[in-house]
């Protein structure tokens, strides 16, 4: 992500430029040096010169490509909160938790929040709904409080070539990766590449983003938030999306997995907690809206090897069915 010749520089804490760049990166880790630097203000040169520094000193942790679950026969999310209830022990792990999880389904997200309670997103496949439940009932025997939600997924019309799966490999390995490095790596055109990127970003099957380190940010007056918008109607989704994009610009970070029916993941920066209070009542006021839960994370885990699994079993898979179609020789 750095160059090699980069020298680190220290960083105690960020600027109101450094967050514009990462709320750029955030809502498209691709975007050009150039393409920031036209909204940030500054120069491309002085653009990649902050987000080096902040790469080296741990505030960017690493580049993100989201790939929707859908595409390899995921069918909901089940977002899975753990929190250990006070004078109660438990010699339940996280991991212990995380490698129980990956038997049903995908841990995709692992989140630590303010408090001690931790997020788990697992992806899920038709019929493991029960056998989640199943593991909370553990989980509560252990001593731990244990909350469940389930959310579905939106599906996606486009056709998926294994081209496009050479294409989300590479791009796993570096999302900010050239197509001219795209291209050296799959043996496809720059014009196939650039094409297919379109295409599948349109239709939400990748989405880019950053993943960042807020206890290396130092952030002064600035608080950073999630929340889940859960809505009273899927077909209201686009809706209320729309909305809150018209007026929540301000505070609004990134949309992080815009895939799901039944709501809406939100991050927000935001200077107070008057404000914080301001940005939930709005949400809940919209049309549409059956809710909202907060979240402030302190640590934050994208886990992405079931992906590379995902996208190997099915190149391999089509490698097989064209050696079966190759004539045999004569």
């Amino acid at each position: 992500m750095t160059s090699s010749k980069y020298i680190c520089k220290p960083k105690d804490k960020i600027d109101t430029i450094d967050l514009k760049i990462i709320k750029c990166l955030s809502r498209d880790c691709r975007a050009s040096y150039r393409e920031i630097s036209s909204i940030v203000g500054l120069t491309p040169n002085a653009i990649k010169e902050r987000i080096n520094t902040m790469v080296c000193n741990g505030i960017v942790q690493s580049f993100i490509v989201y790939v929707n679950p859908v595409l390899f026969g995921y069918e909901k999310d089940c977002i899975l909160t753990v929190r250990r209830i006070h004078n109660k022990a438990t010699t339940t792990s996280e991991d212990a938790i995380i490698k129980q999880l990956n038997l049903l389904g995908d841990v995709r997200v692992f989140a630590k929040q303010l408090q001690g309670s931790a997020i788990f997103v697992i992806s899920l496949r038709p019929g493991a709904e029960y056998k989640i439940e199943l593991v909370a009932d553990l989980l509560k025997q252990s001593g731990l409080e244990v909350q469940i939600a389930f959310m579905s997924y939106r599906l996606i019309s486009t056709k998926i070539h294994s081209s496009d799966f050479k294409i989300i490999r590479t791009l796993l390995s570096n999302p900010r990766i050239q197509v001219e490095d795209i291209a050296k790596e799959t043996s496809l055109s720059t014009k196939t590449i650039t094409r297919r990127l379109e295409k599948l970003r349109e239709d939400r099957v990748l989405q880019f983003s950053v993943s960042t380190n807020m206890s290396s940010m130092k952030l002064t007056g600035y608080i950073e938030f999630a929340v889940i918008v859960h809505l009273q109607d899927d077909s209201l989704y686009q809706q209320v999306l729309e909305r809150i994009y018209q007026e929540m610009q301000e505070y609004l970070f990134a949309i992080p997995h815009a895939n799901q029916k039944e709501g809406i993941f939100l991050v927000f920066f935001c200077p107070n907690i008057p404000t914080v209070d301001l940005i939930l009542r709005s949400l809940e006021s919209y049309e549409g809206v059956d809710g909202t839960e907060m979240f402030i994370t302190t640590n934050l885990v994208y886990y992405q090897d079931w992906v590379r699994r995902e996208i190997d079993r099915r190149l391999k898979s089509e490698e097989e069915v064209q050696l079966h179609q190759q004539p045999l020789a004569t």
